[in-house]
């Protein structure tokens, strides 16, 4: 796997941007790997170079929920350095929004952001939700406007007969992708340490006021938010370091499912942010 520095990323993008006025940027990475930081840095680049402004399209499974800002690390409005940013807090976290959902929004955004002139960036790890987009997964019968909310919930992929390799058509836009790279033990590190940062911020409290607020929350979405290990922890089955150790490995679990999903890919280009 090659790996590009920041600086050739950022040259490869003005040439590209050139080329393809209306082409998509995207930023992926693994939890943790510094995607939005990278992603404003990205938005001031091509403002200051390229002479375009950008608008982020956050594709995060979770950052699309209403008061789960910690658990899902959200941008800040202080962090966006005024950069306009879509796909967050988009629904309620006891209300059902799949990937075929998001494809919908994801793309009518994109159609707004272009009909502004402006450049699209997709920056997230879902990696389902950012391959819907730019290799216009097809899902079958879901995807008719009439699909049962119900059925979605159950096999959000269409009678389990989704195939990613198979089930898709032509890309609507061109894209630039932009893989973040670290080492896996540094990365692990970083893991690591936000989750402590998430604690010490008033994750827990958070978890709260969410179990509080939507007491018919799924035992998915409290798994998938890293609540379920706080409940723990406030029921006194676990301590709070063991809490903290539950969180950081689900983490890092994630990681290595991300990382997997990405391997091998020839249309992403790595960089060491």
């Amino acid at each position: 796997m090659k790996i590009f520095l920041k600086a050739e990323i950022l040259e490869q993008v003005k040439d590209f941007l050139a080329q393809n006025p209306e082409g998509v940027l995207e930023i992926l990475g693994p939890t943790a790997s510094g995607k939005t930081g990278f992603s404003i840095e990205l938005a001031q680049f091509c403002a200051a170079e390229c002479g375009r402004n950008v608008e982020i399209i956050s594709v995060d499974s979770r950052q699309v929920f209403t008061d789960c800002d910690i658990s899902s690390a959200k941008i800040t409005t202080e962090e966006m350095f005024g950069v306009p940013h879509h796909g967050i807090d988009l629904v309620r976290p006891d209300q059902p929004f799949n990937v075929v959902d998001f494809k919908r929004y994801a793309l009518q955004t994109i159609s707004e952001i272009q009909a502004r002139g402006n450049v699209a960036v997709l920056c997230g790890g879902t990696m389902l939700w950012l391959d819907a987009i730019s290799e216009n997964y097809q899902f079958g019968a879901i995807e008719n406007p009439d699909y049962d909310p119900v059925l979605s919930l159950k096999d959000p992929f269409g009678h389990s007969r989704f195939n990613k390799s198979t089930d898709k058509a032509k890309p609507l836009y061109r894209f630039y992708k932009i893989g973040l790279h670290w080492e896996r033990e540094k990365l692990y590190e970083r893991i690591n340490q936000r989750s402590v940062l998430q604690f010490e911020g008033g994750m827990i409290e958070e978890t709260q006021a969410i179990v509080a607020k939507y007491p018919q929350i799924g035992h998915n979405t409290l798994t998938s938010f890293g609540y379920q290990e706080i409940l723990s922890y406030l029921s006194g089955k676990i301590t709070l370091e063991e809490a903290i150790a539950q969180n950081q490995q689900k983490n890092r679990n994630y990681a290595k499912r991300q990382l997997t999903w990405w391997r091998g890919r020839e249309d992403v280009r790595w960089m060491e942010p």
